[in-house]
């Protein structure tokens, strides 16, 4: 939704990638394994290779 992904970018804006990655990894939407705040980490991983 759209409103989650504004609601992410205000809480990480001003945040090491890094820092990002390690608060968002993992995180699951209710019986799914993955969730919006966890496939930002996984982008963000990706840049950073």
């Amino acid at each position: 939704m759209h409103g989650n992904t504004v609601g992410i970018s205000n809480l990480v804006k001003g945040m090491k990638i890094k820092d990002v990655i390690q608060k968002l990894k993992g995180i699951p939407c209710g019986f799914r394994t993955t969730s919006c705040p966890d496939q930002l980490a996984k982008a963000l991983e990706e840049y950073l290779k």
